[in-house]
């Protein structure tokens, strides 16, 4: 794969602000989100780059190499199309990819694109990300308990990939800051 766009690989818990730090680059600095097939339910919230499949057909996508990176996170799939990423990157017309990621899926990322940079988004505490998943009223209690269990596995996930750390706090006195913090990790400034 060329490597004419960057691709930001942005990786942290539910409810942390990726999908707002991301439509931020996408506004401010020419970005765009590759395309992500998934077996979940559509959320208001999404946008036009979710696509929602059954796992039949996910798995099928899976064995006929679609997919970059694949991933299995509270109990649905998601997966990046590879090919929305690939031309994306190449079009010229962006400054790179962005894309939405577990752990795992960096790590796939990472051995297929080495110059991936990975900006782990981190709660500065994480208690505050539970009273925000319940605020946003986009999904379930029970949904949001069983991404609560998953909080600490998946912060210490984080913590063993290689990549840089921005905290993110809940006031939003920090949210410029740490969006600052962000664009200084992508550009390496």
């Amino acid at each position: 794969m060329k490597n004419n766009g960057k691709v930001v690989c942005l990786v942290g818990p539910s409810g942390v602000g990726k999908t707002s730090y991301a439509k931020r680059l996408m506004k401010e600095d020419g970005f765009v989100l590759g395309t992500v097939f998934t077996t979940r339910k559509q959320r208001p919230d999404d946008g036009k780059n979710y696509q929602y499949v059954s796992e039949k057909t996910f798995f099928e996508m899976i064995n006929s190499g679609s997919f970059l990176e694949w991933d299995k996170y509270s109990d649905y799939y998601y997966g990046t199309l590879a090919k929305s990423v690939e031309e994306n990157i190449n079009s010229g017309y962006y400054n790179g990819v962005i894309l939405d990621l577990t752990p795992t899926g960096c790590q796939k990322v990472k051995k297929i694109m080495p110059f991936a940079t990975i900006v782990a988004l981190l709660p500065d505490d994480p208690a505050w990300l539970i009273n925000r998943m319940r605020s946003r009223n986009l999904q379930s209690e029970e949904e949001i308990e069983q991404r609560t269990k998953l909080l600490n596995n998946y912060l210490r996930e984080i913590n063993l990939l290689t990549c840089k750390k921005a905290y993110v706090s809940f006031s939003p006195d920090s949210w410029e800051k740490t969006f600052e913090n962000i664009e200084r990790i992508v550009f390496e400034l």
